[in-house]
């Protein structure tokens, strides 16, 4: 089978684009696609805030599946944060052979483990395309090839680079559809609207004293908001947990 070129197979997204109304017809047409590349599953990420909390700890990826066996999921939870794959992607910007971070000698004994429980589904072949957009934004397309494929060197060769294009395109076609609230994610932290209200006007500068007679409320309600907030962001004082809610987009 001839290989596609990348211009083709965008020019083929492109086409499908406005039949898409939202994001979940949106990965049933990258799904569509990447069968068309030889692919069996795919399946996309998306973090809108960075991937590291401020005490350097990892956000779990949820991942949004086309075509995955059964049940996978079910234990897949507890490998969320130290995927290897997701981990990879921010070693470089280019795609990631599945085979290549399965080869590493640093991952740890819970990342092998994690390829492993993939592997027992079939799910051992595929290539994975990092995004890395601003303000430390994170999408990912990882396309799989399960034991039904016969020539994964092939999918392999020829599909790598449309792959590559297709991920930024169907990329920003969320973005500009305004799209990614409806990409189910897994939020480090649940802050009451009370509670952002209270950092928002930290972040200005006010004191607990004039945030209290802004919102109208007592000035220990304001600091017992404040109290919490810090408590749940994991900071230190204040000032950090103004600093870490603004990094993961809360406020």
């Amino acid at each position: 089978m001839s290989a596609p070129s990348p211009d083709s197979v965008r020019d083929h997204f492109a086409e499908r684009a406005p039949l898409i109304q939202n994001f979940g017809s949106a990965l049933d047409v990258l799904s569509e696609i990447t069968s068309e590349l030889g692919f069996t599953q795919v399946l996309y990420g998306y973090l809108p805030t960075s991937a590291r909390l401020p005490n350097g700890e990892w956000l779990p990826l949820k991942l949004n599946v086309r075509n995955f066996p059964h049940d996978w999921e079910d234990e897949w939870t507890q490998f969320m944060s130290v995927d290897p794959y997701y981990r990879a992607c921010f070693d470089g910007i280019m795609p990631l052979e599945w085979a290549e971070v399965q080869a590493r000698p640093d991952l740890t004994a819970k990342q092998r483990a994690a390829c492993d429980y993939l592997g027992d589904f079939g799910l051992s072949h595929g290539i994975t395309v990092p995004v890395h957009l601003p303000f430390g934004r994170f999408a990912v397309v990882s396309a799989i090839a399960d034991r039904s494929c016969a020539n994964w060197t092939g999918v392999r060769e020829r599909a790598r680079e449309p792959l590559h294009w297709l991920t930024h395109d169907f990329t920003q076609f969320v973005l500009d559809r305004g799209y990614e609230d409806q990409i189910e994610t897994i939020g480090p932290v649940r802050l009451t609207p009370r509670e952002i209200e209270c950092l928002k006007w930290a972040s200005a500068g006010k004191t607990s004293s004039e945030t209290a007679i802004i919102i109208g409320r007592s000035v220990e309600t304001v600091r017992l908001h404040l109290k919490n907030a810090i408590r749940k962001l994991d900071a230190c004082n204040r000032a950090q947990a103004v600093a870490g809610a603004v990094q993961m987009g809360l406020i």
